[in-house]
């Protein structure tokens, strides 16, 4: 194995990381939104509108992401002229946003369903708008208990951002891949990325114990 090798495409692929967090995070933010969105009609049982979520829930939890990826830039376009002018960077973010939310729907609504019913029955004996006993009560105890959900969560959009290749963004994997094709060092090229991704990946998760290490003298 050639380090000096391992080296030179890790250097290569930097210019490639803030694209890739880019693709990732911001679609990410957006998710995090739409998956609150999609969690209420589900926890507070509102007619049509629960089953309508919980099918869109089931629908990006159950099917490949390549597979969303493809219908979506691919398909959309197609079907609908207002799309036509959609881009590469458009339909994957889009595509990573619905995704995420699926998944983060999920952690929302555990995190919801761990408060108190007790604080949630005392908010409505003060006569509590529903918006307000989520807005005071449910949601600031929601968010210790859901942010390692959350950061699990990321950590699988940022290793999924790596399929962003398919449809011609030019991120980690795709710089990996190029190296490859052109030397042939296939296991330092992908070594080269692998190495990458664990690395935000370790920032990540270093952030999350920090979080929660600081959450530990206020319970305590």
């Amino acid at each position: 194995m050639d380090l000096d090798f391992v080296v030179q495409v890790f250097l290569r692929m930097l210019p490639a990381l803030p694209r890739t967090l880019f693709i990732t995070v911001v679609p990410f933010v957006a998710a995090l939104f739409l998956g609150l969105l999609v969690t209420l009609p589900i926890v507070y049982r509102i007619p049509i509108l629960r089953s309508f979520c919980s099918l869109y829930v089931s629908f990006f939890r159950g099917t490949p992401f390549i597979g969303q990826l493809f219908m979506i830039y691919f398909g959309l376009p197609r079907m609908f002229e207002s799309l036509a002018a959609m881009d590469k960077f458009e339909g994957f973010m889009l595509t990573m946003a619905l995704n995420s939310s699926a998944y983060l729907s999920e952690i929302i609504r555990g995190a919801f369903l761990a408060v108190d019913r007790g604080q949630i029955e005392a908010a409505k004996s003060i006569n509590l708008r529903r918006m307000q006993t989520l807005r005071l009560i449910v949601i600031p105890q929601a968010i210790p208990v859901a942010v390692p959900g959350i950061v699990n969560i990321l950590i699988d959009a940022i290793k999924g951002s790596s399929l962003a290749f398919t449809i011609g963004i030019l991120d980690i994997t795709a710089v990996a891949k190029i190296q490859a094709g052109i030397t042939f060092r296939y296991f330092e090229a992908y070594m080269s990325m692998v190495l990458m991704y664990w690395l935000i990946v370790l920032v990540l998760e270093r952030l999350q114990k920090r979080y929660e290490s600081g959450l530990r003298p206020a319970a305590a």
